[in-house]
């Protein structure tokens, strides 16, 4: 087994243990990487914050302060790699920054059936790093990020938490809120879609995979 296929299965395991919560592989959308989908549902966090990256403040295991710049889509504008998700920057030393995770091999696990069989729901993003030279043993290539998402009805706004380092170089985000991107339907109109975050509305998924069609 390759290093790589050893430490997702290690994030896997790990993130499957914490939840206790039933979950499939999603679908990434091949053009907006802040898009997943299951049967028929679809999650997407494109417009979880109004301007991308944002900015979460976490302290690491060494203890210090760090920023967080997360971009859905890559382009954190602070790691020089557009194909980083979280860019790990010192805040003593605002020029030490770190890679940690990247877009390109992002997992998404979710309720594939997403809203038909449950309102409230759960789902994680995984970012882990690209591999990189194995003779590095500065944490390159092997930092890894966990989005795990909650929906609370008792949010009105979109709650971000960044809760920092578990040891070693595997990083944990928290997002609550009432609307963050996940499936929904209107009981009235029974449009089926996402809940979007900027406008609290159900917007019509953009494509649906149904697998019983």
């Amino acid at each position: 087994m390759s290093q790589t296929s050893i430490i997702l299965s290690c994030v896997l395991i790990s993130i499957f243990l914490t939840n206790l919560c039933w979950a499939s592989l999603l679908l990434v959308d091949r053009k907006n990487p802040c898009r997943a989908y299951g049967n028929a549902s679809v999650y997407d966090i494109t417009n979880l914050v109004k301007t991308w990256p944002v900015a979460l403040k976490g302290t690491g295991f060494d203890g210090r302060e760090y920023i967080y710049w997360w971009s859905c889509a890559g382009k954190t504008r602070q790691c020089e790699d557009t194909n980083t998700a979280i860019c790990q920057q010192r805040i003593d030393e605002p020029v030490l920054r770190f890679n940690a995770g990247n877009v390109s091999p992002q997992l998404w696990f979710g309720l594939f059936n997403g809203a038909v069989v449950q309102n409230n729901l759960t789902w994680d993003i995984i970012y882990p790093n690209l591999q990189s030279d194995p003779s590095l043993i500065d944490g390159t290539g092997i930092r890894v990020t966990v989005v795990h998402f909650i929906v609370d009805p008792n949010i009105e706004k979109p709650l971000l938490t960044m809760n920092g380092e578990n040891k070693y170089t595997e990083y944990s985000i928290t997002v609550r809120g009432k609307c963050i991107g996940q499936p929904a339907i209107n009981r009235t109109s029974f449009i089926q879609g996402y809940c979007d975050p900027q406008t609290g509305q159900i917007v019509p998924g953009p494509y649906m995979i149904d697998i019983n069609a």
